[in-house]
């Protein structure tokens, strides 16, 4: 059996054992440890590239905040990077982007990629195992020692005692489903299937634009359709007017924001603050997509651009603009409204496209090409995703909207959004509810009777849950928190429900 099916076969075993009915901690951390190993050993060679270091750090990093904080953002980054890493072991020179597409295709095609080797048989192979024949060199042979387990349970009562005492229930069909899905997803992640055609564009893509003659860009379909001097005044003509409505769209904002300090007659505050928020995002993904497809080929090249580009830098320093005012208007939401995670959210896909449209710049300027972009972006995102696991996002909501309830404008806080946030929040949430309940009953309680019964029922979840988890689903903040409340019970600071 070769190294590589050892690797597989361990990694299930552990996969079983660590997740099978457990939730998410330290099972997270102890399976990527065990992965970065096992694709080390495979190939030693791995610890000096520099892109797979990023990515199983990034791993490790994502593992480690999963057992730390227990929730979903630190999983779904966990389980991106597993995709990359594995994909980056078998091609250290592919684009995140590339690689993570690799691994999906791979554990997609994994079932019939095992089950096509026992197929694949050739005049001259009469040696060869196929993973299905493989498989059965040990499913057969297991088989057949638990019948006569059996049998030899059935003719003698002291071993049959020895064997009742063994705890088997785990084994079950429900089991084998999860323990095959296991396997199917290591097997497709160690045993990559490539795409060679990507992958070759994908490596034979450089960064920089390589020199486009005339003589090269008449050859093309829209060279011969369109000549050079017409395709340069479309783009002008392009990006001058998108320049003078974004224009007018900026003129408007700044106005109303920074200048008059208030909104035209008709116009309500929720409906300035909450409408058009996600569209002026897409617009600028827009406005980036707009650039990339006019500077795709010679125009990047051709001598009489100048006022091309300046366009377009004007154009891309406008959406710059529009980044800002959005964001100040997601401002407004929250001192209005509060703090939720979509408008946390927001900043983060606004500070992204700021990225976008910082390595949007650097690509006309410095004629670079769009895979450049792509691979540039991608470790930016990439980057980001893995930072604000550090972050424990549930808690800053509960302190700044509880610390700031009775001071927002429009004095309003959706108090059972506070409550339907994770665990990580619950033990604020009750310190917040036991210092609420030593003032006086005329103050604006922020903690009805409904938010109240909500926040216990998570508490009892929690305990319950902790009481019949596994060392396997140890998470550290979910045992803090309950701690904590069980201390301010204790101490006589909560009621008991």
């Amino acid at each position: 059996m070769k190294t590589n099916d050892i690797f597989i076969l361990v990694a299930t075993a552990l996969f079983s054992y660590l997740f099978y009915r457990q939730s998410a901690g330290l099972n997270f951390l102890l399976f990527s440890l065990l992965i970065v190993l096992l694709l080390f050993l495979k190939d030693k060679t791995l610890i000096k590239r520099s892109a797979w270091l990023a990515v199983a750090t990034g791993y490790l990093l994502s593992a480690f905040f999963v057992f730390w904080w227990g929730t979903t953002l630190p999983w779904l980054a966990n389980l991106c990077s597993l995709f990359m890493l594995a994909s980056l072991s078998f091609n250290t020179e592919s684009s995140l982007l590339i690689a993570a597409f690799n691994s999906f295709i791979s554990t997609a095609t994994s079932i019939p990629r095992f089950f096509s080797g026992s197929l694949k048989f050739t005049q001259g192979e009469g040696n060869s195992t196929s993973n299905f024949t493989r498989l059965l060199l040990f499913v057969v042979p297991a088989i057949i020692t638990l019948v006569f387990v059996f049998v030899y349970r059935a003719a003698n009562p002291i071993f049959a005692k020895f064997v009742d005492q063994i705890n088997l229930d785990f084994i079950s069909i429900d089991w084998c489903i999860f323990t095959a899905f296991g396997f199917f997803l290591l097997f497709g992640l160690f045993k990559q299937y490539i795409i060679r055609n990507i992958n070759e564009a994908d490596g034979h893509s450089p960064d920089n634009l390589q020199t486009i003659t005339l003589d090269q860009h008449l050859l093309t379909d829209l060279g011969k359709t369109l000549s050079v001097p017409n395709e340069l005044l479309t783009g002008i003509i392009l990006f001058s007017m998108l320049n003078l409505v974004l224009l007018c769209v900026n003129g408007i904002d700044v106005f109303y924001m920074w200048i008059a300090n208030r909104l035209p007659e008709g116009i309500t505050i929720a409906k300035y603050l909450h409408d058009g928020t996600d569209t002026l995002i897409i617009s600028i993904i827009m406005a980036i997509a707009v650039i990339l497809f006019v500077f795709r080929g010679y125009l990047n090249f051709f001598e009489s651009n100048k006022w091309l580009k300046s366009l377009a830098y004007l154009w891309i320093a406008q959406n710059a603009i529009l980044v800002i005012t959005t964001a100040n208007r997601n401002w407004w939401i929250i001192e209005s409204s509060g703090l939720t995670r979509r408008r946390i959210g927001v900043y983060v896909y606004l500070l992204l496209c700021l990225v976008g449209l910082t390595t949007t710049f650097i690509k006309v300027m410095q004629r670079k090409s769009n895979w450049f972009l792509f691979r540039k972006n991608a470790w930016v995102f990439y980057a980001v995703f893995i930072i604000a696991c550090f972050i424990n996002w549930d808690e800053l909501i509960v302190n700044y909207n509880c610390k700031n309830f009775k001071e927002l404008e429009l004095g309003y806080i959706d108090r059972g959004y506070q409550a339907q946030l994770s665990h990580t929040s619950l033990a604020t949430l009750f310190k917040y509810y036991a210092t609420e309940r030593k003032e006086p009953t005329h103050h604006i309680q922020v903690f009805t009777p409904q938010v109240v019964s909500s926040m216990y029922a998570s508490y009892e979840r929690l305990k319950t849950h902790q009481a019949q988890a596994g060392w396997q689903s140890y998470c550290f903040s979910k045992q803090q928190n309950l701690n904590a409340i069980n201390k301010m019970m204790a101490n006589n600071e909560l009621p008991y429900h």
